[in-house]
């Protein structure tokens, strides 16, 4: 069920190439085949944007420094389960001189278009895994939720390592038709020449229709499970803390660890709902990779 949104095609990068014709036809081939015309219209006019703001990127640059990584995660199944499956995991980062970048982890696409090594501005695209043959018995009888895929923008500030950052996203697949709001700070720590570790505390803002499909219980989705019928409304669905830790002792090589901690708020409908009831409203995240980097 785990897939990587991003593939690789055509826009050239100073002696790199970043595949985004197999990015467009990947993602348009999934609308397609899910019926979903509007959807897949709306996402073409958001590739075209990603496509125009990675030639910017691409622009008047003749350094760059890209890492790669590679590797794997535990995760929950869905948001709310106590049941954790293995996840595959991806990294590609560039960066140039202007200050201007462009950033895959997982399944969460981000271009800066700015030249700036103090602020970041620009369009993210993600994939959102759905939910279906899940482990729980009686959540697995609900009605299945497909994958979807977001589209919005960020805006992050560096202040003399200082991070402060704020992610806007809203579905384009139809499938949630819902949004989501999260602020972040964090610290870029320089722990040694070897070692940079970045923690950071998160806040998740989700609106009614994104609650009530991952967290609402109704006639449309009861399924046979059983399941007390609940409406989940709009609120503050989350709060959270990530730590990055990077591991550079040789030249290019270099280990990443991301563990992640979250639990959904009782007060915001998340954590009331049955679905939580049938498992944890305590949600972490592990991964490690190995790192490759380039570039100058």
């Amino acid at each position: 069920m785990k897939q990587d949104l991003f593939q690789g095609g055509a826009c050239l990068i100073p002696d790199k190439i970043i595949d985004i014709s197999e990015i467009s036809f990947s993602l348009l081939e999934y609308f397609k085949n899910s019926n979903h015309l509007e959807a897949s219209m709306k996402l073409t006019k958001i590739i075209f944007c990603l496509m125009f703001a990675l030639c910017i990127v691409a622009g008047p640059v003749l350094a760059a420094k890209h890492t790669v990584g590679v590797g794997a995660g535990f995760a929950p199944e869905y948001e709310g389960s106590d049941d954790y499956e293995g996840v595959p995991m991806l990294m590609l980062t560039g960066k140039y001189d202007s200050g201007r970048s462009f950033s895959l982890l997982g399944t969460n696409f981000r271009v800066n278009v700015v030249a700036s090594n103090k602020f970041q501005f620009g369009p993210i695209l993600n994939y959102r895994m759905g939910r279906d043959d899940v482990d729980n018995k009686v959540v697995d009888r609900m009605k299945d939720i497909d994958d979807a895929t977001e589209a919005g923008a960020y805006i992050l500030a560096d202040f003399d390592n200082v991070l402060l950052g704020v992610d806007f996203l809203m579905d384009i697949s139809d499938e949630h038709d819902g949004m989501l709001v999260q602020g972040n700070v964090g610290y870029r720590w320089k722990a040694s020449d070897a070692l940079v570790v970045t923690p950071n505390v998160f806040l998740t803002y989700a609106d009614d229709d994104y609650t009530d499909t991952y967290f609402g219980v109704n006639d449309k989705n009861v399924g046979t499970s059983g399941l007390d019928l609940y409406e989940a409304e709009s609120g503050l669905k989350d709060v959270g803390t990530r730590i990055v830790a990077h591991y550079t002792p040789w030249e290019q090589w270099g280990i990443m660890g991301i563990l992640s901690y979250s639990a959904l708020l009782e007060d915001e409908d998340a954590e009331d709902s049955p679905i939580v009831d049938e498992g944890d409203d305590s949600q972490t995240f592990f991964g490690l990779m190995a790192t490759y980097r380039w570039g100058n």
